[in-house]
């Protein structure tokens, strides 16, 4: 059947909303029987995390990759809107493409799409034809018949001429070089000076440019040719062949970040009676309770002024006090939800410091403007080139630029008219999307879910709900509204649906599931003080990282056994000149004093790579992970170390405390700092303590047994270890979803480890990501290791977990891990455990 027909296009529309011309493009979709209703959703939920418009007026919405269920045929709809509709960003578009597409069967529409977003006057021409045929002529051909399979040739392109230096390549994704891998493709090739060509077939795209790449057609299996010459054209080469054969990226290939950070905690699909709005799972768990309807202030001001000065200072003034503001709210969810959750804030007050952004309002007050007024212009104006990149990470900062331009708009406006009241009663708030410094100010008593019409899984919106334990489900869109203030509905978190007439089963089984987790919960609340004895006897030892002197504490409540891991660079962030040893000594023991005895291990100073603190005069480095980091910046520094050390040396009469060398690669890095700890001991008075090294590089899992000789317990740093061990950078783009912890060569690395520990009678902990995840903890202990430090939060479901498991199961289970060849293997081996 052909992909695009006469009934599946709409010309003359009407439509006046983005939302109206996507559900009139919906509905010619359902009306053929190529998708469900439902599909709609996943359409609209594409729009909150990527830009779908083109340009020349045409928009081509789809849907995200985990609703392809929902669509029974492949097939591509048409609205042509002469009027145009606002698709955000000033875009007009008049011509909608919505594309559902089960597999790569459009790919050929796609490049004949592209070829009219090239050409202005063929696009002003369909915009405008009342003739059907026109566009299916355009669209598919002389034919109009559409296209049943993608371009997919298998004969690479011969060499281009003029371009000496060439790779050939097979496009492995499953639908081929679609929007977001050839988008990874041009973010890539932009980062080298060198041109850079890919062909296909007969055709030839400039890989810097989308429309040009997409415009290939290649399907899964294509043969191309990346061709580039110019002074770095190998490094580009190189880089892109990398890229290409770990399939740049896309959206099948590997979880989204969604799907990394919101566990279900269960493989059952629940089915719900009652009908259900479709929208993204951002925070998992369940809630049922009244609709509560969430606004905004009004706030208002005047748009010009005729005292600019007066203007420039009122604005100084505003974005000092919310500077503050900040730093509260930091300091109140560092308390409630720790510090990971709490560093969003500190990222909101470097918003306000942005030079270009001061620099653009304060021309836009020069030229007449009022300091309310020209805040708001330039921060919706930068907030709205972030939404537009289709990258979800990067589109949902949007959010938080316009978290902190209310923030200091409100301090600004003339006055605030129609303020919501914060809830009094339980129930389930819903809005059009919630604010970080919303969400962190909400009383988790009383929030029983989120359902937000708009927003993306991977906003710090979605992050502080799920740190503060609240189900939400983002992106429902606008029908949210819909639902009456006080109604009862039913919020799945799990698995992103707001059921909102629930039926009575629904609601029992609802609350069945809700009480069944809270008792759970509860239970493992209650037995967070038991240690983590397997079945068989082993005990494992479950710690905490922190970063703060009150964290200490909370650990303990936890049931933590100890600080596995001190993060001490936290107490020279967020100032102007390092701490004293005082300061340092008095933290520490602050510390010491409120384990009562439990052990804590201090890392020395951990900056370089992604740390930097700017008055510590680090260098500027090509390559920081590779340069002055942890224990090679201390030992540049060593009036900085030696202060350091002394102060925990001083605390070290207070408690149990245990140093920790970070990032050493040689024998003699490791020499070197116990020499200088040796001194400083004999300096301060204090009793020897163990001294142990973090294990994070290849070197040192090669040399430990030699490392082993000199030390009392390694602990493995299972995040930079995977970082190193597979060459991947944790940060990048697109490699960073396969840095995967539970990767047989960091499995493998770490049997080796613990095997030469062993061997000279020390001890292996953990305190990277792995440790607190279920999996990690079941294949970490299954290794050897005896010591496994957490976030605070993860500690009782943690203990709770080994209660349940036996020694002997796990090294089962681990020696079958280390013979896997991916992590994909490794966590299908784990698929039914725990």
């Amino acid at each position: 059947m052909a992909i695009l027909n006469a009934n599946l296009i709409k010309l003359q529309s009407r439509a006046s909303t983005k939302d109206e011309a996507i559900d009139e493009a919906v509905g010619l979709l359902v009306n053929e029987g190529k998708i469900d209703q439902r599909y709609g959703a996943a359409m609209r939920e594409r729009e909150t995390v990527a830009n779908t418009f083109l340009g020349n007026g045409i928009a081509i919405p789809h849907g995200v990759p985990s609703a392809r269920d929902l669509i029974h045929d492949t097939a591509i709809s048409v609205v042509q809107v002469p009027a145009g509709v606002d698709w955000g960003n000033g875009d007009q578009a008049r011509l909608i493409v919505a594309i559902a597409a089960k597999s790569d069967e459009h790919l050929e529409i796609l490049a004949n799409l592209t070829g009219v977003v090239g050409d202005e006057v063929l696009a002003e021409k369909l915009i405008a034809t009342k003739d059907k045929q026109e566009i299916l002529a355009a669209l598919t051909g002389a034919e109009a018949q559409g296209a049943e399979a993608p371009i997919t040739s298998t004969t690479p392109p011969a060499p281009l001429e003029g371009f000496p230096e060439s790779f050939e390549a097979v496009i492995t994704g499953a639908h081929g070089l679609h929007a977001r891998p050839a988008t990874n493709l041009v973010n890539l090739a932009k980062g080298y000076s060198s041109q850079i060509r890919v062909s296909f077939g007969d055709k030839v795209a400039d890989a810097k440019s989308l429309i040009s790449l997409l415009k290939l057609g290649a399907g899964h299996g294509a043969a191309i040719r990346v061709s580039a010459k110019g002074e770095d054209a190998q490094a580009a080469l190189a880089a892109l062949q990398q890229a290409i054969a770990t399939g740049l990226g896309d959206e099948d290939e590997a979880p989204t970040a969604a799907e990394d950070t919101v566990s279900t905690g269960t493989s059952t699909k629940r089915t719900w009676e009652g009908p259900a709005l479709e929208g993204v799972a951002a925070s998992p768990g369940l809630a049922v309770a009244p609709v509560l309807q969430f606004g905004r202030e009004k706030l208002v001001y005047s748009d010009t002024a005729e005292n600019s000065e007066y203007e420039r200072a009122s604005l100084t003034k505003a974005i000092e006090t919310a500077r503050e503001q900040l730093e509260e709210l930091y300091a109140d969810v560092s308390k409630s939800s720790g510090v990971k959750h709490a560093e969003i804030f500190k990222a909101h007050q470097e918003f306000l410091e942005d030079s270009d952004l001061l620099s653009a309002v304060d021309a836009l007050i020069s030229s007449g403007k009022s300091a309310p007024a020209a805040w708001d212009a330039e921060i919706n104006a930068q907030a709205d080139q972030l939404a537009a990149m289709d990258d979800a990470l990067l589109a949902a900062r949007a959010t938080d630029m316009r978290d902190v331009g209310r923030r200091v708009l409100k301090l600004l406006a003339e006055r605030v008219e129609a303020s919501s009241d914060l809830p009094t009663e339980p129930c389930i708030i819903v809005a059009e999307d919630l604010t970080p410094s919303e969400t962190a100010e909400l009383d988790p008593s009383l929030i029983r879910g989120l359902a937000m019409a708009a927003g993306g899984p991977t906003s710090h919106t979605s992050i502080i709900a799920r740190s503060l334990d609240i189900p939400a489900v983002v992106g429902v869109g606008k029908s949210i509204f819909d639902l009456p203030e006080g109604k009862t509905i039913l919020l799945d978190g799990t698995q992103g649906q707001v059921v909102t007439n629930p039926s009575e089963a629904d609601l029992k089984a609802g609350q069945a599931a809700i009480s069944a987790r809270e008792d759970e919960r509860d239970a493992q609340k209650r037995d967070r003080f038991k240690p983590a004895l397997m079945r068989d006897g082993s005990r494992i030892e479950v710690v905490a990282n922190i970063g703060e002197a009150s964290e200490a504490a909370k650990a303990v409540d936890a049931g933590g056994e100890g600080v596995g891991l001190l993060r001490t660079e936290i107490l020279f962030v967020n100032r102007e000149s390092e701490p004293t040893e005082d300061e340092q000594a008095a933290t520490y023991s602050q510390m010491a004093r409120a384990l009562n005895g439990l052990p804590i291990i201090i890392r020395t100073l951990d900056v370089g790579g992604d740390k930097e603190i700017p008055y510590l005069t680090m260098p500027q480095e090509d390559n920081p992970f590779l340069g002055e980091r942890g224990i090679r910046f201390c030992l540049a520094r060593p009036e900085l170390f030696r202060s350091q050390l002394r102060a925990i040396y001083r605390a070290s009469a207070h408690g149990c405390v245990r140093i920790m060398f970070p990032m050493v690669s040689q024998l003699s890095e490791l020499l070197e700092a116990k020499k200088i700890a040796e001194e400083v001991r004999l300096e301060v008075g204090a009793d020897p303590v163990e001294i142990g090294i973090m294990i994070e590089v290849p070197s040192a899992v090669a040399m430990a047994s030699v490392f082993a000789q000199h030390v009392d317990f390694f602990s493995i740093g299972t995040n930079d270890l995977t970082q190193y061990t597979l060459a991947m950078d944790r940060l990048h783009p697109l490699l960073a979803k396969q840095a995967d912890g539970l990767d047989p060569a960091v499995l493998r690395f770490i049997d080796q480890t613990v095997r030469a520990a062993d061997a000279a009678g020390i001890w292996v902990g953990a305190c990277g990501g792995i440790a607190g995840d279920p999996l990690g903890a079941t294949l970490l202990t299954g290794l050897g290791l005896k010591e496994l430090s957490m976030s605070i939060p993860t500690i009782p479901e943690i203990k709770a977990l080994l209660r349940s498991q036996s020694l002997a199961d796990n090294k089962r289970l681990a020696q079958k891990a280390l013979e896997q060849s991916s992590a994909a293997d490794v966590r299908a081996l784990m698929g039914g455990t725990p």
